[in-house]
């Protein structure tokens, strides 16, 4: 089994068992995400909150 499989199978048995489909599919898709955002960290493709938060005062117009 691949690691991507490995990884989210353990996920889903972490699950509590009464857990929906959509609570379960919920939380595969927030570790996705979380798995994202870290490898973009490390990649250096992120940005400071200040910048951030100029990037978004500059929205407002």
């Amino acid at each position: 089994m691949s690691k991507a499989k490995e990884e989210l199978a353990q996920l889903i048995q972490q699950q509590p068992a009464d857990s929906s489909s959509e609570e379960i599919i919920r939380e595969l898709a927030f570790h996705v995400m979380v798995q994202r955002g870290l490898a973009d960290a490390d990649a250096g493709r992120s940005i400071s909150n200040e910048e951030m938060g100029r990037r978004i005062r500059t929205w407002r117009g």
